[in-house]
């Protein structure tokens, strides 16, 4: 049985959270599960790091210091889920995550990360052992379908950034939109649920490919997605449909063909729905993870 040490911002964020989708599937794994919330407990972190486990994995950490990480006896590990541009493309924020990164990254053993078009950026800061593990995962435990009534035609779920605020601002002359403030993963399971249509908008103008694709696709909603940053995971108009980066038009049409064509938009869904999984599931990414520790130099051994 493998002892994994969870780090990141778990009970801060909880109910919410990629980490509880982590923490979720290594229990469904019967993994042993040390967790570690690294803002609420940053004090103690050079204690807590040092209790016994196979693996430090670390998903939100980026004040922990390089030399406690490089420090620790067990094989560390990175799998960070925000968005950090690519060599063509960077914004401000993304500009400050790379900034962060460049503090700690290069000193974890592995790092996984959740967009294949980061990966030479981690490698440019000195990263070793850089490997792509989609965060487009499906929680088995609370992404499903429910098989209730469709209540709402459109909804969004998610922080509400000026982008997205201006976006669905100029759908709203043509749709009614639910956009509920909710943040616990069941409750928004149930919303997905009771959706004909799913929208996701990135955050910026970078190209994304984030964790609630496979939330929506988990629940057997139609997901209606902004363009992805990487088409090798769910094939537009088969598991999904994408609509073109920043493009209102396109999406307003989109939106309007699939609001009256209930068969089409429903076969998508189904689609989607069973290959996210049978493919794409949290558990199904913590055996690609852990395989890789397998795979190579292991400090515990």
């Amino acid at each position: 049985m493998i002892t994994v040490h969870l780090v990141g911002a778990q009970k801060t964020n909880y109910p919410w959270g990629f980490e509880n989708h982590v923490i979720s599937a290594l229990d469904e794994m019967n993994c042993t599960v040390i967790s570690t919330d690294f803002r609420q407990e940053r004090q103690n972190l050079p204690i807590l790091l040092q209790q016994e486990s196979d693996i430090v994995l670390v998903c939100k950490g980026e004040f922990i210091q390089p030399e406690l990480i490089k420090s620790l006896p067990y094989p560390t590990a990175l799998w960070y889920c925000e968005q950090i541009g690519n060599e063509r493309e960077a914004d401000y924020e993304s500009l400050l995550r790379k900034k962060e990164l460049a503090y700690n990254a290069s000193a974890f053993d592995y790092v996984f990360s959740h967009d294949k078009d980061n990966m030479q950026i981690y490698r440019n800061i000195g990263c070793r052992n850089v490997y792509w593990l989609p965060s487009a995962a499906v929680n088995t435990k609370v992404h499903k379908k429910l098989g209730i009534p469709k209540k709402h035609d459109i909804t969004f779920v998610g922080s509400m950034t000026y982008r997205r605020k201006n976006i669905l601002t100029a759908l709203e002359k043509h749709f009614q939109i639910f956009t509920p403030n909710i943040w616990d993963n069941k409750e928004i399971n149930e919303v997905f649920n009771e959706s004909k249509i799913v929208l996701n908008i990135h955050l910026s103008d970078l190209p994304n490919i984030e964790t609630r694709i496979g939330e929506v696709l988990g629940s057997g909603s139609f997901l209606l997605t902004e363009e992805l940053s990487s088409q090798d995971l769910f094939a537009d108009g088969e598991h999904l449909v994408q609509w073109h980066k920043g493009d209102i038009d396109d999406l307003i049409k989109q939106i309007q063909y699939y609001l009256f064509h209930e068969d089409e938009r429903e076969r998508i869904a189904t689609n989607g729905h069973h290959f996210a999984r049978k493919h794409h599931t949290f558990a199904k990414r913590m055996h690609q993870l852990l395989s890789v520790i397998d795979f190579n130099q292991n400090k515990s051994n």
